[in-house]
């Protein structure tokens, strides 16, 4: 029994070694033709494939790295509250109908059409200024031309 928990205890480690070993030979790639590999291939060129960065760089990016991840951690954290709260409601069953016909609402005294005035039946907006500036230049052509017709 003693001899089968060695040899389980042996598997984790060797696996660990055999990761170790290719995680250090790993910082070179190769470039076969328009492809690359972590292996040799016919052909293929080697690649030095370095982190040039300074320690100051590697910091930030590490920071920025981990502030993404609470970012996202929170955000998972979001989602599954409002998925839980989502999930307590009920389904609603959405009608197709069409909505009945609401009934006239009774006229209020403001709204009341004044004598002798129609219902357009559709909004124009018009400038006041302008619509005095037309009403003056009309006077003015009436009586040129009557002043015109007077002389004749």
């Amino acid at each position: 029994m003693k001899n089968q928990a060695t040899r389980i205890a042996i598997l984790p480690i060797a696996v660990c070694v055999l990761w170790a070993s290719t995680a250090a030979n790993g910082t070179t790639a190769w470039r076969c033709g328009s492809n690359y590999s972590d292996r040799p291939c016919e052909d293929g060129k080697p690649l030095a494939v370095g982190d040039t960065r300074d320690p100051a760089q590697k910091r930030e990016a590490d920071r920025a790295t981990r502030e993404a991840q609470s970012a996202a951690d929170r955000m998972e954290r979001e989602r599954l509250k409002l998925e839980k709260a989502q999930a307590k409601r009920q389904p609603v069953l959405i009608d197709s109908r069409p909505p009945a016909p609401r009934p006239e609402p009774v006229a209020i005294a403001a709204n009341k059409k004044k004598k002798g005035q129609a219902d357009p039946g559709y909004f124009s907006a018009h400038d006041p200024v302008a619509t005095a500036k037309k009403k003056a230049e009309k006077a003015a052509d009436k009586s040129a031309s009557r002043r015109g017709s007077d002389k004749s």
